[in-house]
């Protein structure tokens, strides 16, 4: 049986933001998802956003931004929730406060897309 493609990636493996240059390096899909401890709206928003992610080629970090400001400020985020959809180490798409999950889904079709042109 194989195992899904998506996973999320604590945030307790990336602890600089040195660590997660070089994931993000070393993988080519990435969605970055900045979140606080005290923000309601990013608990409601990321079962929403695993459930678009589910099955596709894409690695999921999720980051609070009170454990790990430096990483916050190196990606200028001001905000939460933000979502940054990486692409061979480039941001392609930066979604912050009014998520627009259907624009997040669309890139995601994508990246399916392009992994079924490739096989």
């Amino acid at each position: 049986m194989e195992e899904p493609i998506m996973s999320s990636i604590p945030d307790s493996l990336i602890q600089t933001y040195d660590d997660l240059i070089k994931f993000v390096a070393d993988e080519k899909h990435v969605l970055l998802y900045f979140s606080s401890r005290d923000c309601n709206v990013c608990h409601a928003v990321f079962p929403k956003l695993m459930n678009l992610v589910n099955d596709r080629p894409i690695k999921v970090v999720k980051i609070n931004i009170d454990e790990h400001v430096e990483i916050a400020g190196q990606f200028l985020v001001f905000t939460v929730p933000t979502i940054l959809v990486m692409y061979d180490g480039r941001e392609i798409l930066r979604e912050s406060r009014f998520i627009d999950l259907q624009k997040v889904e669309r890139i995601l079709i994508l990246f399916n897309d392009e992994i079924t042109q490739i096989e």
